[in-house]
């Protein structure tokens, strides 16, 4: 294989110039697979390839999002139902086609990706994905709350293709200079660079939504409000001034919008918290950190609150979750 990640003719709309050169290697069909469970889990996998398996990928953190570079034989990844049950965490996926084509269905909708084309899907729904042979493509996933209102205009977009804009591709293109340039994704400048990218597919998600037929009702204001808030959940000072200055209103119009949609800044605040808490004590990875650590790296000023606020929300105390995530994780 030659991982060179250049487009196909047909995608003049959608040029990248290269992807980044630490790329692994995978020598065979079980490679893969551990790749997959590693980086996607709770999925089935068949091979479709008919001789030897390569495959070649690059996984990149972004904050709480992962960006994926990919080639790969002629395979299929599948998530029934009772894997979407066990993934305690859903997430967006976006993929985009560089080469070769793919099949995606979800929610009884499937299309069919050649190069330059792109979709998304749902990760805490079943979902299938077959791929040809010498498959290229990129995965940006995302948190849910990374698309504000993505509950309710989900279900009208995964599993068709997304119309061709400058929103996707402005995304791809700023994701990519980072990891071209040989930067971590995690640090510095790339932040801001990375919630813009998040901004821009929000807004070009909804668009989607709004395409195929569905009444968007979130405020574009409301929606940079909880990206603004899921940015700065660390800030224990966090409140409805620091929003309504971001945001370039008053306070007062601030509450307007927030009323009109049944909601204060407040909540938002703090069900955002609760959400990101929820996520960090359900990853293995965060299992060697204390969960009063959590807590206050999440804005919560004491650790009562933060245990009797999380367990009206789950059901159960922030200890008891975590135990319950980790031993469906075993």
């Amino acid at each position: 294989m030659n991982l060179a990640y250049r487009t196909h003719p047909a995608a003049r709309h959608f040029e990248l110039a290269s992807l980044p050169a630490n790329v692994e290697q995978l020598r065979d069909f079980r490679s893969w697979k551990d790749f997959v469970n590693d980086n996607f889990p709770w999925l089935e996998h068949r091979d479709h390839s008919g001789g030897r398996f390569e495959a070649q990928v690059s996984t990149y953190k972004v904050g709480r999002c992962s960006l994926s570079t990919i080639h790969v034989e002629a395979s299929e990844v599948i998530r029934r139902r009772g894997l979407s049950a066990v993934a305690e965490t859903g997430y967006i996926k976006l993929m985009w086609q560089i080469a070769g084509d793919a099949q995606l269905e979800q929610d009884r909708r499937q299309c069919r990706l050649e190069a330059g084309q792109a979709t998304v899907f749902d990760t805490a729904r079943p979902y299938r994905i077959r791929l040809s042979d010498g498959a290229r493509f990129v995965v940006f996933m995302l948190p849910h709350d990374a698309c504000p209102g993505w509950e309710h205009i989900s279900q009208a977009i995964c599993g068709a293709r997304l119309a061709e804009g400058p929103g996707v591709r402005a995304a791809l293109g700023a994701l990519m200079a980072i990891v071209e340039e040989g930067h971590d994704p995690g640090h510095g400048d790339n932040q801001a660079v990375v919630q813009a990218v998040q901004w821009m597919l929000s807004t070009a998600l909804h668009r989607a939504a709004s395409d195929r037929g569905m009444t968007v009702s979130r405020d574009p204001k409301l929606c940079r409000a909880q990206q603004y808030v899921v940015g700065h959940l660390s800030d224990p000072e966090l409140d409805a001034e620091d929003i309504a200055a971001a945001l370039c209103m008053s306070r007062r119009s601030l509450y307007l919008l927030f009323k009109e949609y049944g909601l204060t800044p407040g909540r938002m605040i703090h069900d955002l918290r609760l959400e990101q808490s929820g996520r960090i004590l359900g990853d293995p990875d965060h299992n060697h950190r204390k969960i009063t650590d959590i807590a206050f790296d999440l804005g919560f000023g004491d650790y009562a609150t933060f245990s009797r606020m999380f367990k009206a929300r789950f059901g159960i105390t922030p200890s008891a979750y975590r135990t319950r995530c980790h031993t469906a994780h075993a």
